[in-house]
């Protein structure tokens, strides 16, 4: 008989977590899981992308809006509740968090969650981990994944009364799975939990659909120069106001290249209107892409340049497309690119590291041909069928 599972993330709007858990229920043995995604808001363009083995779910149908997709000419959403920032929209994210602080997680739960299940899990921190805290089958096991480093990367904690609650809730489940050795010791050290309660378990990354889709031309802008490449959120996490200085920095230097960002977000409006002030004329914000692979295989770098992350997906899916790497150092990098940044440039995360290893790896040729060979090297490591075996042994232990 199947074991069933169910999943439980926010939405499966555009980002690393959520793509992950895409390619994660895809990938599972169907013959031993019956699956269930669910998602507390019904919105996110990966809802299309889970299988047809793979039972979707949701709580709550809220209004969002679409956007204009260049590669389609359609409107279609990117999943992100608040795409832009507003007094407006300022107001209504406070109010949902407060909401959330004070709610009873446990009617939600009888509410929405009505099939019993052998495993429930958590896939993403702060609502779905007080969620499925409050479940009442004693019978499931209980698992919370972590995906960023949450010392770092406070956003969970405004959906919590005070930190000791958040403890209380990571402290119901039988199992916490970190993304990387570096968020499951920031996890420990922050809530003095138990190490043994918590495992590491890398993301399953579908390499070879990342290489077909790669594969497919580019129509709506034309490569000219040099080029940067980045893909993510457009929020603070980011750090996309800091690469923007850095840029207009570099290009006081003279120094000639593009840079892409693919990506939408409460942020747009702010580093458009920097863009303009500054008249940076070689930052193309391109907005969401349904495949941001042709796009990072097209260029000649891949940047990150976040201030937090548990395990980045995206700089994983660079190395894949054999792209020479330059990030900060945050979570996960050092496992990605090699503890001393053996397979990618590490720089220390601040403004000013950053700018010099951009200016390093533009005016040195030979440097950027050394990582340009080291990261062919790299991208053998990652492989989708293994990655999932270890989650399924993780279940079945």
């Amino acid at each position: 008989m199947r074991k069933k599972i169910l999943f439980l993330i926010h939405t499966l709007g555009v980002g690393g977590a959520e793509k992950v858990l895409v390619n994660l229920a895809n990938n599972m043995d169907k013959t031993k899981y019956e699956i269930t995604v669910m998602t507390v808001i019904n919105t996110g363009a990966f809802i299309k992308e889970l299988n047809n083995e793979v039972k979707y779910k949701y709580m709550f149908n809220i209004p969002f809006s679409k956007r204009k997709n260049v590669e389609t000419k359609s409107k279609e959403e990117s999943g992100s509740l608040l795409n832009k920032s507003s007094k407006i929209k300022e107001i209504l994210k406070k109010t949902y968090q407060f909401i959330w602080r004070h709610i009873s997680c446990k009617i939600i739960y009888k509410m929405f969650i009505k099939e019993k299940y052998d495993y429930e899990i958590a896939f993403l921190e702060g609502i779905t981990a007080k969620i499925i805290s409050a479940s009442t089958n004693k019978e499931s096991k209980k698992i919370a994944w972590i995906h960023v480093d949450l010392i770092n990367e406070k956003k969970s904690e405004k959906v919590f009364i005070n930190r000791k609650k958040e403890k209380e809730t990571y402290k119901k489940f039988d199992t916490i799975v970190a993304v990387s050795e570096v968020v499951k010791q920031q996890f420990v050290k922050k809530f003095e939990f138990e190490e043994k309660k918590v495992l590491v378990r890398y993301n399953p990354i579908d390499e070879k659909y990342i290489e077909q889709c790669s594969n497919q031309e580019i129509d709506d802008i034309k490569k000219e120069k040099f080029t940067l490449c980045t893909v993510g959120r457009l929020a603070p996490q980011k750090g996309y106001d800091r690469l923007l200085r850095v840029v207009d920095k570099l290009n006081k230097d003279n120094l000639e290249f593009d840079l892409w960002i693919i990506g939408v977000g409460p942020d747009e409006d702010k580093l458009k209107a920097y863009i303009n002030e500054n008249n940076i004329n070689n930052v193309k914000l391109l907005g969401y892409k349904t495949n941001p692979y042709k796009y990072i295989k097209k260029s000649d770098i891949f940047v990150c340049s976040s201030r937090a992350e548990g395990y980045s997906t995206v700089v994983t899916e660079a190395v894949i497309l054999e792209k020479p790497v330059i990030t900060t150092d945050c979570s996960g990098m050092r496992e990605i690119l090699g503890q001393n940044g053996e397979y990618g440039l590490i720089c220390n995360n601040n403004e000013d590291s950053l700018y010099k290893a951009l200016k390093d790896i533009l005016s040195n040729k030979d440097k950027y041909e050394y990582y340009k060979n080291r990261i062919l090297e790299r991208k053998y490591i990652f492989n989708i069928k293994e990655s999932v075996k270890n989650i399924e042994k993780l279940l079945e232990g």
